[in-house]
């Protein structure tokens, strides 16, 4: 792969990371309530997603969903009902100023929890997996051995992931206190469940 070649690359993804979504959405809660240390265990949940749907694509799923019309519609239907649940679970939150900031009691809050949901927000979505299958050909020079071209795509994706999910989570617990003082934390939780139960709607309401 030439360096002008990765640079596009880097480029691309770069200006896909910087638009909001529900990953966005979902560091920048993380953030406001568990703080930016605890947000690299959402970090790595996405990043762990994105690898996964990398490879599967790699693998030939994304061209097999992308036929199979059946078969995508189930993993868009379950990608959105989780979607649904986030986003219902943030709508009924109080307006005590504590929203959905879990206690680290029962394994809730943790990292392991905060990787969790993060993994699976990122991996509930079947569009992505046609997305790495249409994107990385783009950049593979067939002529050249591919398993070293798709390494450093997947390896400049997980950086560039990881870092913009840390900087939503950064930017949003320096407004944390701001919010917490003035008894509108509920209302970020409201306004975050309000854009999954959106981004669920459109995801099962788009054609494959």
């Amino acid at each position: 792969m030439s360096f002008d070649t990765w640079l596009l690359y880097l480029l691309a993804i770069l200006l896909i990371a910087v638009s909001p979504g529900t990953m966005a959405v979902l560091s920048m809660g993380h953030g406001i309530h568990y703080g930016k240390s605890r947000s690299v265990a959402t970090a790595f949940g996405s990043v762990t997603s994105a690898l996964l749907l990398m490879m599967a694509s790699a693998a030939g799923l994304g061209a097999l969903l992308s036929a199979t019309e059946y078969g995508f519609t189930v993993l868009k239907w379950c990608g959105a009902a989780y979607l649904l649940f986030l986003g219902i679970k943030l709508l009924l939150t109080k307006g005590d100023g504590k929203g959905l900031e879990l206690k680290t009691t029962e394994g809730k809050g943790t990292p392991k929890q905060l990787f969790k949901q993060a993994f699976l927000v990122g991996i509930s979505n079947p569009k992505d997996l046609l997305f790495f299958a249409a994107l990385f050909p783009q950049f593979i020079d067939i002529s050249a051995p591919q398993a070293p071209q798709l390494a450093i795509l997947a390896a400049t994706w997980a950086v560039v992931d990881f870092s913009f999910v840390m900087i939503y989570a950064s930017m949003a617990n320096v407004l944390a206190p701001t919010l917490k003082s003035s008894n509108k934390l509920h209302w970020f939780d409201r306004t975050s469940g309000g854009v999954f139960v959106a981004l669920a709607a459109i995801l099962v309401s788009r054609e494959n």
